[in-house]
């Protein structure tokens, strides 16, 4: 009896209650490897839900979460964080839909659902590999087609034209946000010829307003300042780009003079625009491999910072759920400023040697254009009370780090007598 209960109020209360998302891991997958598909969420009593299996029938995957009470164990009413991994089999190419649901007995409730593409690379090379709602121009390589083909992009069939390489040039034309086949249409011949050729999910359409992880990776710079600082020093930040070849590409133009979406071939120094965040960047997954980043800051009104100090280039992936900070010197000549960027609006705190008592929170604001969040503090202060020294500071969430965003943040501990800059990153 108090079994049903529960199962009833459960069911009852889970449109109110589950905040369940599905993520996948790796973010963007082709043909012939492995993915695991992560819920998470919180669970509206003590007794969190446990993988019961998968099934995959079609297009369609379901998530199986077992959410029937352990016999004889007493379920609070506190809500629980949870995170559960399902060990997905390697997936034909095609466009899926995922659906998480819980059961409990014979009661089965869906939780939440989403897309999810398995690209072909194979069968078709199309470059690039997603394009914005509104279309654009891909190339497909493949030097064994005749001049006289068409195209099917999502069903629709546009003209194609060949260039002297082989390489069939199209329009693909506008699309919803998903993935769509890309088929090789020939011209019917009297005697054996080449066959159709289809990339199942070969191309997605992505919404130009979003970030999808899908289709795109954050590359960020954190800095990008240049103007006066404290005791008269005068700061300038250098970053730059290079890609050989193939072009790197990005959901936005380079914050660069006269710069587009892609760089190839080309080595691009970013302006400076002072935004305490620095430059998010969001380059498509599959064409970073031939890129090449970097940049420092120096003070330029000392002879002694000719130099400069180098300033980590960090990717989405370099991200994680807990920052520790080793070896961080306590010295009064110098003034510690933490900055920290989030995938995420989450509460976070700052510890210093994992003492409760002896930390700060910080605010984040939402970085515009971006899903990403920053924020900022003077640490020096706290550093004072460190028991050692050198000491350990740590950035941890204040939810639990199964639901909690990922960070990555880094020190800048700037001496006031040399004005020489010194960057800690997280171990």
């Amino acid at each position: 009896m108090k079994r049903t209960a529960l199962a009833l109020l459960l069911l009852a209360l889970a449109p109110l209650l589950f905040a369940e998302t599905i993520r996948f891991d790796p973010p963007g997958v082709t043909a012939h490897r492995a993915v695991d598909a992560i819920v998470s969420g919180e669970w509206p009593n003590g007794c969190v839900p446990s993988v019961k299996n998968v099934v995959v029938n079609g297009s369609t995957i379901v998530l199986h979460l077992d959410a029937t009470p352990p016999f004889g164990v007493f379920c609070s009413l506190l809500v629980r964080p949870y995170a559960l991994t399902f060990h997905l089999d390697v997936l034909p190419a095609g466009s899926y839909t995922v659906i998480a649901v819980a059961d409990q007995g014979s009661n089965t409730t869906e939780l939440t659902r989403t897309t999810f593409a398995v690209r072909d690379v194979e069968s078709l090379s199309i470059q690039p590999n997603a394009v914005p709602s509104s279309g654009g121009q891909i190339i497909v390589g493949n030097p064994f087609f005749p001049l006289a083909v068409t195209l099917a992009i999502g069903g629709v069939t546009v003209p194609a034209s060949s260039d002297v390489d082989g390489l069939l040039i199209a329009n693909a034309p506008p699309h919803a946000p998903g993935a769509v086949n890309v088929a090789v249409i020939l011209q019917p011949c009297l005697v054996p010829c080449f066959q159709d050729v289809t990339a199942a999910a070969g191309l997605i359409y992505y919404d130009p307003t979003a970030a999808d992880p899908a289709v795109f990776e954050p590359i960020l710079f954190p800095l990008s300042f240049q103007g006066p600082g404290a005791f008269g020093s005068q700061w300038t930040t250098e970053s730059f780009m290079h890609a050989s070849t193939p072009a790197a590409l990005f959901r936005d133009p380079l914050p660069c003079n006269a710069c587009s979406s892609s760089i190839q071939l080309a080595t691009r120094q970013l302006t400076n625009d002072s935004n305490p965040w620095g430059h998010v960047l969001y380059a498509m997954r599959g064409t970073t491999g031939s890129l090449d980043l970097a940049s420092r800051i120096h003070d330029t009104s000392r002879q002694s910072q000719t130099a400069g100090t180098e300033v980590p280039v960090i990717y989405g992936r370099d991200f994680r759920t807990q920052l520790q900070f080793l070896n961080v010197p306590v010295d009064s000549r110098y003034r510690v400023t933490l900055r920290l960027w989030s995938l995420g609006n989450s509460p976070v705190s700052v510890l210093v040697d994992s003492i409760p008592a002896q930390e700060l929170g910080i605010p984040l604001a939402k970085i515009p254009g971006t899903t990403m969040w920053f924020g900022s503090i003077d640490v020096t202060t706290l550093l004072t009370v460190a028991s050692g020294n050198p000491t350990t500071l740590m950035v941890t969430p204040l939810a639990s780090p199964l639901v909690a965003p990922p960070i990555w943040g880094m020190l800048s501990l700037t001496n006031n007598d040399t004005q020489q800059v010194t960057i800690i990153s997280p171990h």
